[in-house]
């Protein structure tokens, strides 16, 4: 088994083998994970979340449910889930975010920034940083289209399992926002564990 910590507003990027577990563990609680997933032989095929919710039909994910590529591959599958609120239409947090939402102008950590830098390590340029899997964001849809995002409802300990589908490098950051409910209004540190059965 490997095992990882990702320090608070920080940001790792690793190999993930075909049916290879990856276990995101939430260390304190109300803690929001976003991750990204690259084919390793053509970057270009990456997750596409646009895509994962057409295939399930759904904008929440259920253990079964698949996470599948720009090309309408599957990559992932939720196999455990102790939360059951995550989100796929939010990107992630950037520069420009912070000066636009919050006013906050030069640097500030983000999950942009801290995927580029990681997956530069890959070759995966800038340009290929989409939507996120955002592990733990408690993102809410209103029936007149209003989105709300919440406190995340995972407590120290509570858990997401993935199932790698097939070879894969993966992106996961420990979201930097401590400026609104996102993070709970405070940013702390991500595990993970990685193994085959």
């Amino acid at each position: 088994m490997r095992k990882f910590i990702i320090a608070p507003q920080q940001g790792l990027a690793f190999e993930l083998r075909a049916h290879e577990k990856l276990k995101v563990i939430d260390l304190e609680g109300g803690q929001v994970a976003d991750l990204l997933a690259f084919r390793p032989e053509d970057p270009r095929e990456r997750l596409s979340t646009g895509a994962t919710i057409d295939n399930n039909g759904s904008l929440y994910l259920r253990p079964g449910d698949r996470l599948y590529s720009n090309r309408y591959n599957p990559l992932l599958q939720l196999v455990e889930d102790t939360v059951g609120a995550h989100d796929l239409i939010h990107p992630p947090c950037s520069p420009e975010m912070y000066r636009c939402q919050y006013g906050i102008e030069g640097d500030h950590p983000s999950c942009y920034g801290n995927f580029a830098a990681a997956l530069k390590e890959y070759g995966i340029p800038e340009l290929l940083i989409t939507t996120p899997f955002n592990i733990f964001m408690n993102t809410r849809v209103h029936a007149d289209g209003r989105v709300e995002v919440k406190e995340p409802l995972s407590g120290p300990g509570d858990y997401v399992v993935l199932e790698a589908l097939c070879d894969l490098i993966v992106a996961l950051t420990a979201c930097s926002v401590a400026e609104s409910a996102c993070n709970a209004y405070r940013c702390t540190a991500i595990g993970v564990e990685i193994w085959r059965l």
